[in-house]
């Protein structure tokens, strides 16, 4: 699990992030497996992967859906976690 929302979230070296409009997929380069974001994931990979911290990215989302906090703090950190268990991001301070 996630603890930190303080830190920052990096794209792995071996991950190929594809945009299709609402969707995306992101293809594991080492294993060739690819996993698919829906719209409210390729949000929040954009922007996790490029905001100061996690918890930065989530507050950006929290102003553009409308969702209690903490079910969308629920689901980002267990998507989150899927990511960092699959490889394709890993997490820490810069």
């Amino acid at each position: 699990m996630t603890d930190s929302l303080d830190g920052r979230a990096f794209a792995t070296p071996r991950v190929l992030f594809k945009d299709l409009g609402d969707e995306a997929v992101l293809l594991d380069l080492d294993t060739e497996t690819y996993f698919g974001l829906n719209a409210v994931g390729t949000r929040f990979w954009k922007l996790v992967t490029t905001a100061p911290t996690i918890r930065d990215a989530l507050e950006v989302m929290l102003g553009e859906f409308d969702v209690p906090p903490n079910e969308l703090e629920r689901d980002i950190r267990e998507l989150l976690d899927e990511l960092v268990r699959r490889g394709l991001v890993r997490t820490g301070h810069a």
